[in-house]
């Protein structure tokens, strides 16, 4: 595991510093962004568990000095924006209402640990939770919830900067939020900027509803969930993508075929072939399916990751 031993200035800024894992291709590198100001230091979403926690700790500690990080935000529950929050003590801990009330349905780390460890490997699933999740050190990481929720927007300062929360949930996640400071925005993982993304709420409109609105706060740099920073032509590029996943996925479906034909069809034609992990459609065709069809039942986490492990085998 290659993660950045320092952090990375946020240009045109003198308060934003930016811990970027390379992701692209792979799952759990999320992207967080510190702001340290004054006597100061917030920290927006923690990594996927102990060690990276602490190797990212490491990397702010010249910038950090005898500072000690006040507030940490969760753009989500997802545990690779979440796990490393136990590592903050004493933090204000901050998230939607509806991320913290959905919190019980997301896999803890031991729970995480299992699956990775002790899912069949000869299944699909078990094969591509080692593939993809053996790295992390789920072990080591310890859930700690949110102290504060909100609903709507909420605002904070680090020293003489002012942070705007808006929430956009439920898009990605039942309980997305974006952050906005200054003409920064960091989106969450309503934006996956150089993958297929894996949508486990939607539907569609609502994530392209939440790129929306981060287009009208008017950012100078979109920092996203996954992958490399970029400005609004590069959100804009992202949303031509929605857009035109939403309408393919739609016309597929109102053709009375299956997820799995949906998926089959749209595979074969290379459909955004430049992306990393193809499989993820699967994810997004099976969640957009139930939404379509009024399904109030949505499918859960591990059924969308068996659906798209078995296309990644195909």
């Amino acid at each position: 595991m290659n993660l950045p031993a320092q952090l990375t200035a946020v240009p045109g800024t003198d308060s934003l510093y930016l811990w970027e894992p390379e992701g692209t291709g792979l799952w759990g590198y999320a992207n967080c962004l510190w702001v340290i100001s004054g006597p100061d230091a917030a920290v927006i979403d923690t990594p996927y568990d102990g060690p990276m926690t602490e190797a990212m700790i490491a990397a702010a500690r010249p910038l950090l000095g005898n500072r000690t990080v006040g507030t940490v935000v969760n753009t989500h529950a997802n545990g690779d924006h979440t796990f490393g929050n136990y590592l903050f003590p004493g933090a204000e801990i901050i998230a939607t209402r509806a991320g913290h009330e959905h919190l019980h349905h997301e896999p803890t780390p031991q729970e995480m640990h299992a699956l990775v460890h002790q899912s069949p490997p000869e299944a699909p699933l078990g094969r591509y939770l080692r593939d993809h999740f053996s790295v992390f050190d789920f072990a080591s990481a310890q859930l700690a919830a949110p102290t504060l929720t909100f609903s709507g927007r909420h605002t904070f300062s680090v020293g003489e900067v002012e942070v705007e929360l808006h929430e956009v949930g439920p898009a990605h996640h039942v309980g997305d939020l974006v952050v906005r400071i200054s003409d920064v925005v960091c989106t969450g993982d309503v934006f996956f900027h150089g993958d297929h993304p894996s949508h486990w709420a939607g539907p569609l409109q609502n994530v392209i509803d939440a790129c929306e609105l981060v287009l009208a706060l008017d950012p100078r740099v979109v920092i996203p969930g996954h992958g490399r920073p970029t400005d609004q032509a590069g959100l804009e590029e992202h949303l031509v993508y929605l857009r035109t996943v939403q309408r393919e996925i739609r016309l597929r479906f109102e053709a009375g075929l299956t997820a799995e034909k949906a998926m089959e069809d749209l595979s074969s034609r290379a459909f955004y072939s430049h992306l990393g992990l193809p499989e993820r459609l699967m994810i997004l065709i099976a969640v957009e399916y139930s939404h379509l069809s009024g399904d109030s039942s949505a499918p859960t986490v591990l059924s969308l990751a068996g659906q798209a492990a078995l296309w990644s085998y195909r």
